[in-house]
Parts: C-alpha cells; structure tokens; sequence
C-alpha cells in the first residue's frame, strides 16, 4: 500500500511544484510557505473526517508533540527559504531533480532516529543519486562554477529529510490524517507569523487575485503529504520518500519541454541517474 500511496504523492507533488516556480516570481518566501499551509487547510480537515482516525488530542504523549515542535519553529522556516530561494533562482530542471536526494539525507536521520537501514540495492540507488547531484552541483568555472541555486535547495533537502524522519515519530503516536492536519495548522501560524517579521505582509494584497488557484493547490498539497504521511506509516521513510522523488523529475522534464530550459547532455545523464537510484530504492 505505501508504494501506491508514494507514487500517487509523487505524481501530484510534480504537478504542483511546476505552479510554485511561477508563484515565486510575484511572492516571498514565507508568504509561499503561508499560502501552501495555509490553503490546504480545509482540505485537510476534509480528509480527516472521510479517513478513519479516533483519537483525542488531549491523550497525546510528548512523543507526539516534540518533533512537530522542532519541525514547526526551527526545520520549516529554514527550508522554505532555501526551498523557494532556489526555485527562484534557479532552472526547475536544474534545482527540483537535486529533491531526489531526500532518500539520501533521510537514511542517515531514519537510521538515528527510528533504526531504519536501507539494503545493499538501496545503497546503489542512493549512490546513483549522489552522483547524479554532483553533475547537477559542479559545473565548469567558465560557466561560473558551483551552483548557488542548487547549493540552496541541497541545504531545504537536509531540513525535509530530517523533518520526513520526525514525522514518522509523530505519526506512530497518533494517525497519518490527523498528524498532517496539525503539521499544517502549526505551519500555517508560524508562516503567518513570518511574513510580518521579514515584511512580505503586502503580499496578502495580492492573494485575493489567486484564490481559485491557491485553493487548488490547497487541494494539491493535502492530498499529497497527507498520501505521504500514509506511506511513512506502513513503509521505510527513505524508500517513502525515494518514490517521491520521482515527482520532482516529472517537474524538472516540464522545465525542459514547456518552459524550454537549457539542456546538455551533462544534465540528461544526471536526469539518467537520479532515475536509476530512485528506481533502485523504490524496488530495494
């Protein structure tokens, strides 16, 4: 069941991911944070009274509520920024395909924390991803050398994985469906809060323009970290998280096809790569 749910998550991440590089040209990066958390709101609570779940919130031990804590105030403000930054200014075919090493960072915080350890095909598939970022990452010094843009989202990357590693920690001390909607709820009210600190309160102004799309990317993101949270439940959070993965190059060829990207045959062989890994682990 969690291939199913990984790869119904991962088709939809895709989809969204390609609106988002547009959005970040007319919105900052926590005023993104905010719209995405906080328009997926209702569809989440939607889905938390067509799921199954019983629990009383009043009953929750600390288990549940640390990791959130960590997640919410220190992990989601510093991926968002990186994230978007990078989205921003970079190729979406050039920075989304480096989320597939998600996988890679994740093993190592899934290994810490909940003594999940990936088999020896999963060890090549996160090889393959690996060396699929450095050609991604280094480029010739005419060409201005390291990418910044992919520097950036290396760095949102570490946070999501380490973030993937504590949602599995919650999620076993309550249920998938109600952990994303308190995950979303605590987001949204740390973004709200962002936005003013770092001045992008303007960009309230602008939402009203964009309300039928951000409810649909409301929509978009429930139900695809919802499905996510449903897949870290009933399979390895690093295998989870490398069939997602394959999302993110469906971005990435959007990038090139429809936005008509630069491409090289460095980047195609990267693109080779990262699909052999994520293959790899999904099948590990």
């Amino acid at each position: 069941m969690w291939l199913i749910l990984s790869i119904f998550s991962a088709f939809v991440l895709g989809g969204k991911r390609v609106y988002e590089k547009y959005l970040t040209g007319i919105f900052g990066n926590f005023a993104m944070g905010f719209i995405i958390q906080a328009f997926s709101v209702v569809p989440t609570i939607v889905l938390l009274f067509v799921l199954p779940h019983a629990l009383e919130i009043g009953t929750l031990p600390w288990r549940f509520w640390w990791p959130l804590i960590i997640i919410w105030l220190v992990l989601y403000p510093i991926q968002t920024y990186f994230f978007y930054r990078a989205t921003r200014e970079g190729d979406i075919s050039t920075v989304v395909p480096v989320m597939a090493l998600l996988p890679v960072f994740n093993v190592v915080s899934s290994y810490v924390v909940l003594h999940e350890a990936p088999s020896s095909l999963g060890l090549v598939g996160i090889a393959a991803i690996a060396f699929a970022t450095y050609l991604m990452l280094w480029r010739k010094k005419s060409a201005g050398g390291i990418s910044k843009p992919v520097l950036l989202m290396i760095s949102a990357v570490v946070c999501i994985a380490i973030g993937s590693t504590l949602d599995k920690v919650s999620i076993g001390a309550s249920n998938p469906v109600f952990y994303s909607l308190m995950n979303t709820l605590g987001a949204s009210i740390v973004f709200f809060i962002l936005m003013h600190v770092y001045n992008e309160k303007h960009s309230f102004g602008k939402m009203s323009k964009f309300f039928w799309q951000f409810t649909f990317l409301g929509v978009l993101q429930a139900l695809s970290y919802t499905a996510a949270m449903y897949g870290f439940a009933s399979g390895p959070t690093s295998y989870v998280l490398a069939i997602r993965a394959g999302g993110y190059i469906l971005a990435a060829i959007w990038g090139l096809l429809v936005l008509k990207e630069s491409f090289s045959f460095r980047k195609g062989f990267a693109f080779a790569c990262f699909v052999l890994g994520v293959v790899l682990l999904a099948l590990a």
